[in-house]
């Protein structure tokens, strides 16, 4: 036993891959133990069962026949991975698109079959609210009056996604599965921007490795069937993809960058979080990039004007009011669970439960890689090499947000848009290191223990959306 000690911590088994996935998992596993310990040892409420803490789920064991549809859909995935991995001339981009947003329908839907019925209590979120509504110009108008009377999420967001599922159901049918169906066909486009994010920021291999991690990421795949932040997370990653292109810099890529910026705030106030990543990643710019500061300040400069005027002209012409909305939003959200500083227990836990949650629910194959690539950015800034400022940026916004109470938990599900931002840098150190080792074992290791731990979870527990 002593010699198994010995091993993990020599330096050769702390680099180990295996070891620090072991690792990764034991943290997050010590974070429930502590959660539960806190909750019972306080007496805290939070709105989180303690069995899952600190994912927003309930324990429903689901084991039945259709198990074997997402694990059928989990071969064809290796097959075309194998295929695409082993492809001697680049795959045509159009094919390449169409092939990951099949596998991801294919795969979302089958997996959310396995709870034995297709829509979650969530389903009705949003959409019981579009008969409360006679236009959009009284969507519009009264939305953020009306916002404690309309149902939990409704309430605490913009009218984006009660104003498009009123226009959806006025041209076909109004019914839950028509929410359903908007979200499946649409949440799969998330992979174009998120390829051309990765292309970017780094080449086509890290791209095609990040479609494919994405397509068997927990939290990708468990809330991108019937979940509208599946729905918002689209518009949100392109606002992120347009804040990391270059093309930013010039004055129409600012203005189209701040148009996106208020679309995607029209439907989250999450949005907010791609504001500030904006900001820092300026700030950044200035210490670590200073020939690219001066672009980048005008880039911010000029979407934020273009944010403003976006919203000053939707109030004068149909007199919605963000801030408005905003504040009732607040008010309807901290009505039901507080502010998350009423005790300081409290805090750390809303605030770690906040971390945890979304990093439990991205995999831990990929925090592992993820984690990997931050040291490796880090190592390169503190000896004066070449870094990736979008990382290390990333880094500097998300702890602070975490712990500012600012998101109340959920945040496996709320956070859905940022999943990019770790799974491209898991993605880039992956393929580094499956060329280091000369085969393609790695990879296949890594998307069937993502495939395991999101299965694991949709048998176990039930998601509510």
């Amino acid at each position: 036993m002593k010699s198994v000690y010995a091993g993990l911590l020599s330096s050769k088994g702390l680099k180990s891959i295996w070891f620090q996935f072991l690792l990764v998992a034991s943290i997050m596993w010590c974070f429930h133990v502590v959660a539960v310990f806190l909750i019972q040892h306080y007496n805290l409420t939070l709105h989180i069962s303690i069995e899952t803490i600190p994912l927003y789920k309930r324990p429903d064991v689901s084991f039945n026949r259709w198990l074997v549809l997402p694990i059928a859909g989990f071969g064809l995935y290796l097959v075309l991975m194998r295929s695409i991995l082993k492809a001697k001339e680049p795959i045509p981009l159009p094919v390449l698109l169409i092939t990951f947003i099949g596998l991801k329908i294919v795969i979302d839907v089958s997996v959310t079959l396995i709870n034995g019925s297709f829509l979650p209590i969530g389903i009705k979120e949003y959409i019981d609210d579009v008969p409360k509504f006679a236009s959009i110009g009284d969507i519009l108008q009264y939305y953020a009056d009306r916002a404690p009377t309309l149902t939990r999420h409704a309430g605490t967001h913009p009218p984006g996604a009660v104003l498009t599922l009123w226009l959806v159901t006025r041209l076909l049918v109004y019914n839950y599965m028509v929410k359903a169906w908007l979200i499946i066909l649409s949440a799969p486009l998330v992979l174009i921007p998120i390829y051309r994010l990765a292309t970017k920021l780094h080449d086509r291999p890290t791209a095609a490795h990040a479609l494919a991690l994405y397509l068997v990421t927990p939290n990708a795949v468990l809330y991108t069937a019937t979940c509208m932040d599946a729905f918002f997370a689209l518009f949100l990653v392109h606002s992120l993809y347009l804040i990391c292109d270059p093309g930013k810099h010039t004055i129409p890529g600012a203005i189209l960058t701040g148009s996106s910026l208020a679309i995607s705030m029209f439907f989250t106030f999450a949005t907010t979080f791609l504001g500030l990543y904006f900001i820092a990643l300026t700030a950044a710019a200035y210490f670590w990039k200073r020939q690219e500061f001066a672009k980048h300040l005008v880039a911010l400069t000029i979407s934020g004007i273009t944010f403003c005027l976006v919203y000053l002209i939707v109030y004068v012409l149909t007199s919605y009011n963000l801030l408005a909305n905003l504040i009732a939003a607040m008010e309807v959200d901290q009505s039901g669970i507080g502010t998350g500083y009423e005790t300081l227990p409290r805090y750390f836990l809303v605030s770690g439960t906040n971390l945890f949650g979304f990093l439990t629910l991205i995999g831990v194959p990929t925090i592992v890689f993820f984690l990997r690539q931050l040291g490796r950015e880090i190592h390169q800034l503190l000896t004066g090499q070449e870094c990736s400022i979008f990382l290390l940026t990333y880094i500097i916004v998300l702890i602070p947000t975490a712990f500012s109470t600012l998101y109340m938990t959920e945040t496996e599900r709320i956070w859905l848009f940022m999943t990019p931002l770790v799974l491209i840098p898991a993605a880039k150190n992956l393929a580094t290191y499956i060329g280091r080792q000369k085969n393609d074992w790695p990879f296949y290791i890594v998307v069937s223990l993502l495939f395991v731990q999101t299965l694991v979870f949709e048998i176990l527990i039930d998601t509510r959306w």
